[in-house]
């Protein structure tokens, strides 16, 4: 495909599945438009919401369970929720790539928001060496052994204390732009599977597994568990909530987008423009400009920068290498070697079809 960028934001032919319009607009950009939250009544939304899961949670211990990543957007929405009065479960998945900045923050925001705080770790030699198996594989979405891990082990807390919201810090503002290309479902368990069988060293014994009957059927029918976000009812504006943390939690800022996490920002500082020819970068931005909160001029701008030091990829790969067991040879050698798809393991790909079809039929 010949390079084409869009025209009103700045992603890029970089996602192979990308389009464009007559005036130059891309798929993504125009979704993203059609589907702005109505701030108007968003204050109105959010009270609403707030009394809701007051209600629901009369008799038990917590009215929800929010995940908690380090990051600014589910931390400023544990601040805003705890300021409404909500008794908050806040669950954190620790894989094992906790920046010290994001484990300080966390213990920070708990404090000073007075919520109670779970912290789950996953086995590390397993999450290791499904990491190991995933990077060895090339396939696209280098995220998925940590993102299935910290979903299921969320869905088993909510059916724990028999809560059915899970509260989520994704948001219109910055993440309204999820490029296809670039990406793969997070919770295809048959597809995790088959890329550790053909790669992994040990068994996954603990490893927790969401299995497709779980996610498609027990859990939104049987358990009735739904997804709010509640930032898309307000006016969100991520610079300004990262102030607010900072001023009332001492919340300390960790450079980027996702950069909590040592694996995430060795992905997109190096690994994804490396390896794969994109850069995750674009997406947020992207998000950013369709929102309003910056100019394309000011996107392309911060695109020309080094997304992180060349000091720091180098202490990033040294911890990545160390904990995936390999040496600096292999990491470079993999780093060169064809990228495959997600669809050259197995996939839920025929489940998805069928189940897709059963709802079709059943008018669900």
């Amino acid at each position: 495909m010949k390079y084409k960028i869009c025209k009103r934001c700045v992603m890029d032919t970089s996602d192979p599945t990308i389009k464009f319009d007559k005036k130059g607009y891309c798929n993504y950009c125009t979704t993203a438009l059609k589907e702005k939250p109505n701030y108007e009544n968003g204050q109105r939304e959010f009270d609403k919401m707030v009394e809701m899961l007051k209600k629901e949670g009369k008799g038990k211990k917590y009215d929800c369970v929010l995940g908690i990543s380090g990051g600014v957007d589910s931390s400023y929405l544990a601040y805003i929720l705890s300021k409404a009065g909500l008794r908050i479960l806040g669950v954190h998945i620790d894989g094992g790539w906790n920046t010290d900045i994001s484990n300080e923050n966390i213990q920070l925001l708990s404090e000073k928001c007075g919520f109670d705080l779970e912290i789950i770790k996953i086995n590390e030699e397993e999450m290791m060496d499904l990491q190991r198996a995933y990077f060895i594989s090339g396939v696209t979405n280098q995220d998925v052994p940590q993102d299935h891990a910290f979903f299921a082990k969320l869905y088993k807390y909510l059916e724990k204390h028999k809560i059915r919201y899970f509260i989520s810090g994704h948001n219109w503002v910055s993440e309204s732009i999820t490029p296809i290309g670039w990406g793969y479902d997070a919770y295809d368990a048959d597809n995790i599977k088959s890329i550790h069988k053909k790669h992994g060293r040990i068994k996954l014994r603990t490893y927790p597994f969401l299995s497709f009957f779980e996610y498609k059927i027990m859990i939104p029918y049987f358990y009735k568990i739904k997804k709010l976000r509640p930032l898309n009812y307000v006016d969100y504006d991520p610079d300004k909530a990262l102030e607010i943390l900072q001023k009332e939690v001492g919340f300390k800022y960790y450079g980027s987008k996702h950069c909590e996490s040592s694996l995430t920002r060795l992905l997109q500082c190096y690994i994804q423009p490396k390896k794969y020819g994109f850069e995750k970068r674009r997406a947020h931005l992207s998000s950013l400009i369709v929102s309003g909160s910056i100019s394309r001029e000011e996107a392309l701008k911060e695109l020309s920068k080094k997304p992180c030091s060349d000091k720091q990829i180098k202490e990033d790969i040294k911890t990545f290498i160390e904990k995936l067991d390999l040496s600096q040879e292999e990491f470079d050698a993999i780093m060169q070697k064809r990228n495959l798809s997600h669809h050259d393991f197995k996939t839920n790909t025929k489940k998805l079809k069928v189940f897709n079809f059963i709802r079709k039929c059943i008018g669900k």
